[in-house]
């Protein structure tokens, strides 16, 4: 158990890819500490099997890397963000190799590999598809080296805000509530697939991040853009594991219940495609024909899936599947929120002395779609910019502890039993009506009725609750309605966004992001208030 009340130099909230390399960077700043809600690998970078996008050859180069980003992001990103990501990233990756990670080789050389949207193979990947297992455990081990102190079963619940600045946070253990100071709070917390009912992500993905940003006074954008991976596959028992774009990249066909390899009517680049016209494909034929779809690998021969893809040939074994013989059923999931807490390039929020980094940032790098395995990247290449900024802050006098810290501001009703049990039904049915109404396909009247039953929701985030799940359901909650809201907002198909109603781009909502801020002007007053969007140009 950590002592009552800490002051610490830098706070990070999030043990992946993003909160960890923050830490390295700053650790000869000052002491750091990361909080991680569960254990230290509970959250998604632990399970990214593909690699690291970074224009790493002779045949390559920054700027290819930024136009395959652009246009995998339905050129709706911001190009210099853009630039900053993939100037920046061969620095990051020699970084890595500084450190003593290393990555597949062939003959000597980097093995890249090739994904979706991508003109070249720039795809760097250890253990075949391992990748987000072996950085973690690397990552894991030089931040120890280094000091930080690793605060395990955390749940980060609010921001300390005095005059304006971020000044900590408040934390739980168990059902001690725990105050936090600190120079800068870092929020690396990943994303919110768990809103909906099927995902790639982790359990404890559940927009907690977002949720107390927000709360807090910082800018949410772009939640309506949110990535379906195209191949998942869906176990009889267990939860849904994800086949790796790579797999597509080394040659695998997506084939239909009469056996056509049909993407090619959906896209030049056939299974290379963007993820959203992929997913989108194999969700058109399930529906035309009445069947799965499945991924074909038998023609790569079994020795090669063996070797290049231990992991996947592994946990398909398990299921029954002789990837020698059989074709894997797939179908789209959840897997990545492209919008987040707006940033600046150092990932600063709107609020004082508080950055974002990794999915839980908005960076504007995705634009309405990301490019293939440019999320682990994200998190190297912004990381190491948030900690030069954070490094930065001035350290305050840190006032002393008072009951208001330690519990928060005390607008929350105690929960009761019957308070307990209408949180705990929530959860699957919000999952159950983001999924179908909030999902690949989205309509007006499907957006429309899901907003009213949030709505019909909306008293639970009135209460305090002890229980871990219980405070997930409410952030899931929150994050979902201005999801929904976005999404209503946006009378377009853009990126990973579709309307059935509103098929086609509209040119004049290209450079217009749907924003939430609590306390904004068409916002309403208090932190939790029903939002409305409003336009930031």
């Amino acid at each position: 158990m950590r002592p009552a009340n800490e002051s610490f130099d830098f706070v990070i909230i999030g043990s992946g890819i993003a909160g960890l390399f923050t830490a390295i960077k700053l650790a000869e700043n000052g002491r750091v500490a990361v909080l991680s809600k569960q254990d230290l690998i509970a959250g998604n970078t632990f399970f990214a099997q593909g690699g690291i996008a970074a224009a790493f050859s002779k045949e390559d180069s920054p700027s290819l890397h930024l136009e395959d980003t652009w246009k995998a992001g339905a050129c709706s990103g911001d190009r210099k963000a853009i630039a900053v990501l993939v100037e920046e990233a061969p620095e990051r990756i020699q970084d890595l190799l500084a450190m003593g990670i290393d990555f597949d080789r062939r003959n000597g050389l980097i093995d890249l590999g090739q994904e979706g949207a991508h003109s070249r193979k720039r795809i760097l990947h250890i253990g075949g598809d391992a990748t987000g297992r072996e950085l973690v455990e690397a990552l894991l081990l030089r931040a120890k080296s280094k000091g930080v102190i690793f605060i395990e079963d955390a749940l980060a619940e609010e921001m300390i805000i005095k005059g304006g600045q971020c000044r900590g946070l408040i934390y739980r253990m168990g059902n001690q509530r725990l105050a936090m100071l600190a120079r800068a709070v870092i929020l690396a917390s990943g994303g919110c697939g768990q809103i909906f009912k099927c995902t790639t992500n982790s359990p404890a993905v559940t927009g907690d991040g977002l949720a107390m940003a927000y709360k807090a006074g910082a800018v949410l954008r772009d939640l309506e853009y949110f990535q379906f991976h195209p191949t998942v596959l869906f176990p009889p028992q267990g939860s849904p594991f994800l086949i790796s774009e790579a797999v597509r990249g080394e040659g695998a066909y997506l084939v239909n219940a009469d056996g056509e390899r049909f993407m090619k009517r959906y896209h030049p680049l056939a299974e290379l495609g963007p993820r959203d016209v992929v997913s989108r494909a194999i969700l058109a034929e399930q529906l035309r024909t009445g069947k799965e779809v499945c991924l074909d690998l038998r023609h790569l021969g079994s020795s090669f899936v063996e070797k290049r893809f231990p992991t996947i040939s592994s946990r398909c074994r398990e299921w029954g599947y002789d990837l020698e013989r059989d074709c894997i059923p797939v179908s789209p999931a959840a897997h990545y929120l492209i919008g987040g807490i707006a940033v600046d390039l150092d990932g600063r929020t709107a609020v004082e002395n508080l950055f974002a980094v990794g999915e839980v940032a908005s960076t504007g790098v995705h634009g309405a779609n990301r490019l293939a395995s440019n999320s682990l990247l994200e998190g190297l290449v912004f990381g190491c910019r948030v900690a030069l900024a954070a490094a930065a802050v001035k350290a305050p006098e840190y006032p002393e502890y008072s009951d208001d810290l330690e519990k928060g501001k005390g607008l929350k009703r105690e929960a009761g039993a019957a308070e307990e049990q209408l949180c705990r039904q929530i959860r699957p049915l919000l999952q159950d009506l983001m999924w179908e109404h909030a999902g690949l396909v989205r309509t007006a009247a499907g957006l429309q009725e899901a907003r009213e039953k949030i709505k019909s929701w909306w008293k639970i985030l009135a209460y305090d609750f002890t229980e871990t799940e219980l405070t997930e359901t409410q952030n899931m909650l929150l994050v979902a309605a201005m999801m929904v809201e976005s999404a209503l907002a946006r009378r377009e198909s853009r990126g990973c966004h579709y309307r059935e109603d509103y098929p086609d781009l509209d040119p004049d909502l290209g450079k217009t992001h749907i924003c939430f801020q609590a306390g904004g002007e068409t916002v309403g007053e208090g932190t939790i208030a029903y939002p409305q969007p409003f336009f930031m140009e």
